[in-house]
């Protein structure tokens, strides 16, 4: 059994899975498996990520492949999940990229002895790209979990968290991963950090529209009490009016 699952989401990723699996392909790490949920891309995804394999056998890494249709990038992550053997498992989108030692450095937190290996998240630092360059880092936990979105792409949780807490809720279309982190931290689940960059994230997925990742945001701190009833019909009245000025704005 791998030690570490990745899975990767995929739709028409043709022009950015390269990056993504020269990454893995450069770690430092080899006992993992990776795992590609494709919704049926209409590019040349699957035949690149095909072409690959061989340089996976070379490491030693098995991969899956599964091409068909899905409901959006969280029941991709749920079906990929549901394949998982390993015992930590890391999600990489076709737009981001590991450092090259991403996976040992998570491995090691894990494995440190002190880090409980069947009730954790660990997570450490995000670069964020725009415009092929540097835009910002973040990192933000447990101390800032009410305050905003953890930086997923460098998040991995133990194979039983997932066992005892779910994975996605694919009735939440943007911040779904936001809504698991809540989850299982105001149920206990230890959120463990490491302070250096584990990915890169490319600025301009799917949370990058303002409106319904502020909606879906404010929604998941009341549902986790991080705010008031009170506070949240303020904050969204507020993001209706400005969505409204907007609106106004653009046809002027």
């Amino acid at each position: 059994m791998p030690s570490i699952s990745i899975i990767t989401p995929t739709y028409n990723s043709g022009e950015t899975i390269d990056a993504t699996i020269h990454a893995l392909l450069r770690q430092d790490f080899s006992d993992f498996e990776y795992i590609v949920i494709d919704g049926l891309s209409k590019d040349d995804t699957i035949k690149r990520i095909e072409n690959f394999i061989p340089d996976f056998e070379k490491k030693g890494v098995d991969v899956t492949i599964v091409s068909e249709p899905d409901k959006g990038v969280y029941d991709a992550m749920n079906k990929g999940i549901a394949l998982t053997k390993g015992q930590l498992i890391g999600i990489t989108n076709s737009n981001d990229w590991y450092e090259d030692n991403a996976l040992s450095t998570i491995w090691n937190k894990f494995t440190d002895g002190k880090t409980d290996r069947e009730n954790s998240i660990i997570y450490g630092i995000e670069r964020v790209w725009k415009n092929d360059k540097v835009y910002n880092l973040q990192r933000r936990g447990a101390d800032f979990i009410g305050e905003g979105v953890l930086p997923h792409s460098t998040t991995f949780v133990s194979q039983e968290v997932y066992k005892k807490h779910g994975a996605f809720d694919l009735s939440i279309k943007i911040l779904a991963d936001y809504d698991f982190m809540s989850r299982c931290y105001t149920q206990g689940v230890k959120l463990e950090s490491v302070d250096v960059v584990i990915s890169n994230f490319r600025l301009g997925g799917i949370s990058s529209s303002y409106f319904d990742f502020y909606a879906d945001f404010y929604a998941i701190q009341n549902k986790y009490g991080f705010i008031s009833n009170k506070r949240y019909k303020e904050l969204m009245s507020v993001l209706k009016l400005k969505k409204i000025i907007n609106k106004v704005a653009k046809r002027w």
